[in-house]
């Protein structure tokens, strides 16, 4: 018996220590899965199995803007992206020629400003272009389109019939502007009519930088001679742009000036012609008469019509160093070599031309009964393929030559100093050559070289019959012409050269 109870104790222990298998839910099995059930993706799934289209490759940057808020670089498609305005825009040249209406779109001024800060009425809107050309704007010229228009039929001044808005574009009739030409992106003066035509210094082309800087309060010069005149700081400053006018004198503190030569003005009150045509008179400059510049506060210089004439180096400045002048000198200074430091009048508030009536009357008169006298209307406009060069005006064939054309002629090469980028080789058709082919009429008195943006600078024939060597040279891209005038001022080497009009 008792080895039997041992036996029973030893089989309990053992049965106590055999795992007790883990029971399966009824769900495991209760019902198996069908063959053709698809077993959703988790949160976790392999990027390959839900693919995300690549991002678009950045183009290159077509536009920067600087402001307050910092520096913004944009691509094309960046400035497509913005919202887009459409208008009617053309222009008038300061030739007079008209460049009729097109379909132009674009992005506002004002928008573009406020993305670096925006635009207060203390600050200008700086327009620069690839070649350096740069205008500024008001902040009533990008807030409210306060420019003169003109009627493009006939080229006079109208009344505001229509709100004008300025927009840096990159299409035209539905197209890009090609770069080649002026673009990507050029300034355009837009109003929803096509009755309208604005000055063509304001519509920069191949702009690739804008810029808010500090304007300095608006001004007004007081100009008194034959005729009246007053000038505001908007129609000074695009006198005195690249391409323009612009003049520049380097003081002994290495410090750049930059304005109008004092003649140019005087041409604006010497006679009835302002700007078509020779608007500086050479006849009453000889009979002579004394130039008065007064400042604000009264003080004055005085120099004589002979030292003044077509001097490039008496200059009335509004800039210095490329920002506005210090207060003592604001708006403007008269400066040049010629000048004893007395005579550099700031702070200039009056041009006067003390000018004897009998001369003036005597001038009038001969201008009158010229037998080629200036036309009253502006000339027609004028549609040049790229790579065209029209020699037209005061010539008995007016010639258009296209860039086989002018390789055609003889070619000659030259080196020749740039005022600002030292002696360069340049190779082309000299001047002299050009003038020879069109055969300028006997009385001219000018050329007026004028860029595809219809920018320009004006040369007497007398300077250009001493140039034995200025020329249109050839650039390394096709159909585009630099005019090579060694002896000159920079801003008479006008880049872009597409008409050649004589006087």
């Amino acid at each position: 018996m008792k080895k039997i109870a041992l036996l029973l104790v030893f089989v309990i222990l053992m049965a106590s220590c055999t795992p007790v298998p883990t029971p399966v839910p009824p769900t495991a099995t209760a019902l198996p899965l069908p063959t053709n059930t698809e077993i959703p993706p988790t949160a976790t799934a392999l990027p390959t199995e839900t693919p995300v289209p690549p991002s678009p490759t950045p183009g290159p940057v077509v536009l920067t803007l600087v402001g307050p808020a910092g520096e913004k670089a944009l691509t094309f498609a960046d400035l497509e992206a913005l919202p887009a305005q459409e208008g009617q825009a053309g222009i008038k040249s300061s030739t007079g020629a008209i460049t009729i209406p097109s379909m132009y779109k674009g992005v506002s001024l004002a928008s573009l400003a406020g993305m670096v800060g925006g635009l207060i009425p203390s600050l200008g809107l700086n327009v620069v272009a690839k070649d350096g050309y740069a205008m500024t704007l008001s902040y009533d010229q990008v807030t409210q389109g306060d420019f003169i228009m003109y009627d493009p039929a006939t080229g006079t001044e109208k009344k505001l019939s229509t709100q004008l808005t300025v927009i840096l574009a990159y299409e035209r009739e539905g197209q890009p502007i090609p770069e080649d030409g002026e673009g990507p992106l050029r300034l355009a003066i837009i109003s929803s009519e096509n009755n309208q035509v604005t000055d063509g210094h304001w519509s920069v082309k191949w702009v690739n930088k804008i810029e808010l800087k500090p304007l300095g309060a608006e001004w007004t010069l007081q100009m008194h001679g034959v005729i009246e005149k007053e000038v505001d700081r908007n129609s000074f400053q695009s006198c005195a742009a690249p391409g323009c006018h612009q003049a520049s004198w380097k003081d002994d503190k290495a410090q750049v000036w930059t304005g109008v030569p004092l003649y140019l003005l005087a041409g604006q009150v010497d006679d009835e012609i302002q700007h078509e045509g020779p608007a500086f008179s050479d006849k009453l400059a000889e009979i002579g008469y004394l130039l008065q510049i007064v400042a604000s506060d009264g003080y004055s210089t005085t120099l004589d019509s002979a030292a003044v004439s077509r001097n490039q180096d008496l200059i009335v400045a509004y800039a210095v160093n490329e920002n506005p002048l210090p207060e003592k000198y604001f708006p403007l200074r008269l400066v040049g070599n010629t000048l004893d430091k007395s005579q550099m009048v700031g702070s200039i508030a009056e041009i006067n031309l003390l000018v004897d009536p009998s001369a003036a009357a005597t001038v009038m008169a001969a201008s009158a009964a010229s037998p080629t006298p200036e036309p009253t209307t502006p000339a027609p406009a004028v549609e040049l393929a790229p790579g065209d060069l029209l020699i037209t005006g005061a010539v008995d064939t007016e010639t258009l030559l296209k860039e086989s054309d002018l390789k055609g002629l003889p070619v000659v090469k030259i080196n020749a100093e740039h005022p600002k980028k030292g002696m360069q080789e340049y190779e082309g058709v000299l001047i002299k050559d050009l003038l020879a082919l069109a055969q300028v009429k006997a009385g001219s008195s000018k050329v007026v070289f004028a860029a595809s943006d219809r920018f320009s600078a004006e040369v007497s024939l007398s300077d250009l019959d001493k140039c034995t060597d200025c020329m249109v040279a050839f650039t390394d891209q096709a159909g585009l012409y630099q005019l090579v005038l060694p002896g000159f001022q920079s801003n008479f080497w006008v880049k872009g050269l597409a008409i050649i009009t004589i006087e």
